[in-house]
């Protein structure tokens, strides 16, 4: 695995913005968690709050659960910068999944791979150079 990825988990509920900043202040006070971005998507107004919680990224985002029907508001990231090993954890992910889609570009990323794996476990994978 090269240097640059990295593992996070994306909390996606039905709050509202004011209760997402409620939901980080209260992980930074349990848990001595750093803010490390919040922001809104381009043309959007949904927060988006990025929290390092004892080195695991934790985003905090809009909805009950995140693109193409991932059913558990609880999902898994993976931030590569290795193209290669992008394609490979996507096209193995893929196999047999429930659902799959590549997207991108994004601002957040050059390529965004959303799978529903055989399991029911919801991933989001991010590729950026």
């Amino acid at each position: 695995m090269s240097n640059g990825t990295r593992f996070t988990l994306s909390f996606n509920h039905d709050l509202t913005n004011d209760e997402r900043i409620e939901m980080s202040e209260l992980y930074q006070k349990a848990f001595d968690a750093k803010k490390t971005y919040e922001g809104t998507p381009p043309g959007g107004d949904e927060i988006h709050i990025m929290l390092d919680i004892y080195g695991i990224g934790i985003l905090i985002g809009p909805g009950s659960a995140i693109a193409n029907g991932f059913k558990d508001p609880i999902s898994c990231e993976v931030r590569f910068t290795d193209y290669n090993e992008f394609t490979r954890a996507y096209e193995v992910l893929s196999q047999n999944a429930k659902s799959n889609s590549l997207e991108g570009p994004y601002p957040w990323a050059a390529k965004l791979g959303l799978i529903e794996d055989k399991f029911g476990v919801g991933w989001a994978l991010y590729y950026n150079e």
